[in-house]
């Protein structure tokens, strides 16, 4: 199909001049002497000016692509006529118009992120872009206590947002995420405390700024942590459905997690961590080496779930030659139970199988956003079908210490060592069947040792012996482009 364009002009950029014309969602400028070309795609520009004066002029914020995938705002003008700066810019805002990008957010602020300057750098960085953009009908809450999101969230009407922005660290998307999801499930009569419940995928996408210590979600998603970069793509509206897990306690949830899931000593560490805040994002290269030279091994009992394996659907001619069913005296829905949940390699029930292992680990740990091998890197995925489990048994001190570094700085191959066993899953449970125990008055039993479990950096302390984890996937949309 030929390309539909309409020449608008010639106009002066800089010291050249340039042709104009436009079409299939882009502006394509043509240097006159060199005939050099260069396109703008109109999902990139940020907004659209005419400036009138002695020169007609069409002012044109867009985004730019710098290296290490940031991004930034820039400004150009194009001079020329009348009639020519008036068609070009009718143009450029009837496409925008088209655009599917937020315009009510809902955005919280956490004032002690980024050493107490969350405030600062939402006024000084986040605001002026999202005005430049046009997203003026936003409601600012600057939070004054853990917990405030999910609070609010419980009882705010969503018919007033597009979508929700959290600045700060992991933490506050945290429970930016947490308090979204509850509200959903909760609309919709659904028991979050039934590790057998399905959950409602949210439509309102988050947004994350960061502005906390570790801001290794922001980093996942932007591949930066950025500050203009995350702004500018909430801005742009572009977003993808990513995985949550739940964590539950016998019938209680105690949270949703959309980064990892960590028992045992990376639990252990995170508690450090939080009792040294006040170091800033330094305690996590210097608390951790504490918790390494203090660890030790548990006896784990693991129940999980086989990822599916991936199976053509089975042709209907074959079960047919199994089944012999009259068919005037079975309803069609009655033949294709049957068809169905007979014997072969299409059986329903298998999937449901639990598989067990067990052993003296370091930990069970597991990432959301689970990690894909490119190169020498790892890149995230997002929205994979299955978790990717990983029990760390007992090993030497310097070898443990070569995996982890190799996981903190995402590096391939740092599941490739003998003392770690991987599974693919869609859910597990862990139980401690070697630690103490206490019976509550109404015959719980209460460990009698700590443990904690690092939940998109949240230390959340173990109250029984067993706890589960639960895949949901495409449950929550996330602001930003997902680069491979």
């Amino acid at each position: 199909m030929v390309e539909k364009r309409s020449m608008i002009g010639e106009f002066n950029l800089a010291d050249k001049t340039v042709a104009v014309s436009f079409g299939d969602g882009k502006l394509t400028l043509r240097d006159i002497v060199t005939d050099n070309t260069y396109d703008l795609h109109i999902k990139e520009v940020l907004k659209v000016e005419h400036m009138e004066g002695q020169r007609s002029c069409v002012r044109l914020h867009h985004v730019v692509k710098h290296s290490n995938h940031v991004l930034r705002a820039e400004m150009c003008e194009l001079y020329g006529d009348l009639t020519s700066c008036q068609c070009l810019v009718t143009e450029i805002q009837e496409e925008l118009n088209l655009l599917n990008r937020p315009k009510r957010l809902l955005i919280f602020v956490n004032p002690k992120s980024g050493h107490k300057k969350g405030v600062k750098i939402y006024s000084s960085k986040v605001a002026p872009l999202l005005k430049l953009s046009g997203v003026e009908h936003t409601k600012v809450i600057v939070t004054q206590k853990a917990g405030e999101p999910k609070e609010l969230l419980a009882t705010y009407d969503m018919s007033l947002i597009h979508g929700i922005v959290s600045v700060g660290g992991d933490g506050m998307f945290s429970e930016c995420v947490n308090g979204l999801l509850a509200r959903l499930q909760n609309d919709s009569q659904i028991d979050m405390n039934d590790p057998e419940s399905d959950i409602v995928a949210s439509k309102i996408p988050i947004g994350i700024v960061p502005t906390g210590s570790g801001n290794y979600l922001a980093n996942y998603i932007h591949r930066t942590k950025d500050i203009e970069t995350a702004v500018l793509k909430i801005i742009l509206g572009d977003h993808h459905m990513s995985n949550v897990v739940s964590l539950h306690e016998g019938r209680q949830l105690k949270c949703y997690a959309s980064l990892l899931m960590e028992f045992g000593l990376i639990g252990r560490m995170m508690k450090d961590c939080e009792n040294f805040r006040w170091m800033g994002p330094s305690r996590y290269s210097v608390v951790p080496l504490k918790s390494m030279m203090t660890r030790s091994p548990v006896d784990v009992e693991i129940e999980y779930i086989p990822e599916e394996p991936k199976r053509s659907p089975p042709s209907t001619a074959k079960f047919l030659r199994q089944v012999s069913l009259p068919a005037s005296k079975f309803s069609e829905k009655f033949f294709r139970q049957r068809l169905f949940s007979m014997p072969g390699d299409y059986d329903a029930d298998k999937k449901n199988d639990w598989k067990k292992l067990d052993g003296r680990v370091y930990g069970v740990d597991t990432y959301v956003v689970t990690q894909k091998e490119k190169g020498e890197t790892l890149i995230p995925r997002f929205g994979d079908n299955a978790l990717t489990m990983w029990v760390t048994d007992k090993c030497s001190l310097s070898d443990h210490v070569e995996q982890l570094t190799k996981l903190q700085k995402r590096q391939s191959g740092f599941l490739d060592f003998d003392f770690i066993r991987k599974v693919r899953t869609t859910r597990y449970r862990v139980s401690l069947p070697s630690v103490s125990t206490t019976m509550n008055e109404v015959g719980e039993r209460h460990l009698n040792k700590k443990f904690y479990i690092n939940a998109d950096g949240e230390a959340i302390k173990l109250e029984t012996p067993q706890f589960e984890v639960r895949l949901h996937q495409g449950t929550m949309p996330i602001y930003g482009t997902v680069e491979g």
